[in-house]
């Protein structure tokens, strides 16, 4: 690995041009390998981890293994400190192949579009391959997976959340065998092995990045079956004993109490509210996990996948009395935010599974401004009866919090974008521009068809760093218990 830079002495510019020279280092490779427990095909992966990178620098890569043609890539850090940057978000991508179930051609389409994009990395939503509904063929799925994304990944960070298909039946104790022998992702300080990178963080510039594993606290049972008995799944609610929420809690305190702070952005896999009837929907279990410490200490954005469609909320803070804490709407702007009132939700599970779920709840009387009325939606509230897959949701709710909807079927598969402006003065303004993009179907003569922009808005905010409370700032008080 190798970063052109000048020579010490030496000004990056002489007499009009660039100086530079390479500055080389040698990596050698982690071998992991994990045996699929239900076909016994044997997967070995090499990690590579690069230390000590400058921030705002380009690097080369080459990666050499014996008998194999060597590979080449590039790959740019963050900048240090405040800077506006981008990153874009989807979950629910599964493969190209459209042999294997739940794939389709517009995998590859949405890796062309994150490239497309520039972004400085990318965050992926969880449900990675669906490799788990092709259980004969598990390492094959997986492999046309990575083959996938390595066009984009190769040099754009993929940064990723575990979702539901990746739980794999007899691929250990969580059945994240799989993902965590391709996926070298932060700690998070656990003693646990099978623990780290389940859920972790990162900043980058001015905004805290954290990904959790809703798989640990969520109340539907939707891993994956059994391949002996259809009826009953891989159940693994409640896996981590809290430890989670517990790390969730804290990491949330510290970025609080930070200055250097300002964008609080969580993204994990099922949604907290959804109104899709022909998906999954909100989960009571997520609820009490997640919106308590979501609330105290000023989560702004939560970026879900799982319904294969799209949905933003209005913004939200505490929970409606006498609900299943169905959160409470704050501001029903649509355009302009202000996001010190509290946090705005995000599915975006138009990656690039063949399955859609643009089917919404009826609408009932309500004051939406764009659909007249508020959809009714599905909640879990409970966990299921001897671990019963897929059991259908035991309640539901008018979804007062729904602010957009995306029921173009022309228009399935969708992607986001996210642009962070910083700001220019201590205790000033910062924002982030979000953009959606939905996109038709890919065919062999069109594989990679247009983005068309859906849905657009801007969230706002007063810095952190001068030292004083702003004035309609939340309070950000932890919530006992």
């Amino acid at each position: 690995i190798s970063r052109p830079q000048p020579p010490r002495g030496v000004p990056s510019r002489s007499r009009g041009r660039d100086t530079e020279v390479a500055v080389c280092q040698e990596i050698p490779a982690e071998t992991r390998s994990y045996v699929d427990g239900i076909n016994g095909i044997e997967t070995i992966c090499q990690h590579a981890r690069a230390t000590r990178l400058a921030p705002d620098s380009t690097y080369i890569y080459e990666v050499l293994a014996d008998g194999a043609t060597p590979v080449q890539g590039t790959f740019s850090t963050a900048p240090r400190g405040r800077a506006p940057f981008r990153f874009t978000s989807v979950g629910d991508l599964a493969t190209p192949n459209t042999s294997w179930s739940k794939s389709s051609l517009n995998a590859a389409t949405t890796v062309q579009q994150v490239q497309q994009f520039s972004p400085l990395f990318h965050l992926h939503n969880g449900d990675l391959s669906y490799a788990n509904n092709n259980t004969a063929t598990q390492p094959q799925v997986w492999a046309d997976f990575m083959n996938n994304i390595e066009t984009a990944a190769s040099h754009i960070p993929w940064m990723t959340a575990l979702g539901n298909h990746e739980s794999e039946w007899a691929n250990g104790p969580l059945g994240y065998a799989s993902y965590q022998t391709r996926f070298d992702l932060p700690g998070n300080g656990s003693r646990v092995a099978g623990w780290q990178g389940n859920w972790y963080s990162f900043q980058v510039g001015s905004a805290l990045f954290v990904s959790l594993d809703a798989n640990d606290v969520h109340y539907a049972n939707d891993g994956s079956a059994n391949p002996d008995n259809a009826s009953q799944a891989l159940y693994i609610a409640g896996y981590s004993h809290g430890a989670q929420t517990a790390w969730l809690e804290q990491t949330l305190a510290a970025a609080h109490h930070d200055p250097g702070i300002d964008w609080i952005i969580v993204f994990h896999h099922q949604p907290i509210m959804s109104s899709s009837s022909a998906g999954a929907g909100g989960d009571l279990g997520i609820r009490q996990a997640f919106l308590p410490p979501f609330d105290a200490y000023g989560v702004d954005l939560v970026l879900c996948g799982h319904d294969h469609d799209y949905e933003r909320t209005y913004t939200v803070h505490g929970t409606d009395p006498g609900t299943a804490m169905r959160p409470t709407v704050v501001s029903t702007s649509l355009t302009s935010l202000d996001a010190s009132l509290g946090h705005v939700h995000m599915v975006i599970g138009g990656g690039g599974t063949s399955s859609h779920d643009d089917v919404y709840g009826a609408d009932t009387a309500g004051s939406n401004p764009i659909y007249g009325g508020d959809p009714v939606a599905q909640v879990y509230l409970d966990t299921p009866a001897d671990e019963v897959y897929k059991a259908a949701a035991s309640g539901s709710e008018v979804g007062t919090w729904s602010a957009v909807r995306d029921p173009d079927t022309v228009h399935p598969w969708g992607i986001a974008t996210f642009d962070l402006d910083p700001g220019d003065r201590p205790g000033g303004q910062t924002s982030i521009s979000v953009n959606f993009y939905h996109t038709p179907a890919a065919t062999a003569v069109t594989p990679y068809p247009a983005p068309v922009l859906f849905d657009s808005f801007t969230m706002s905010k007063r810095r952190r760093d001068a030292g004083l409370r702003g004035t309609g700032q939340r309070e950000r008080i932890l919530v006992p218990g």
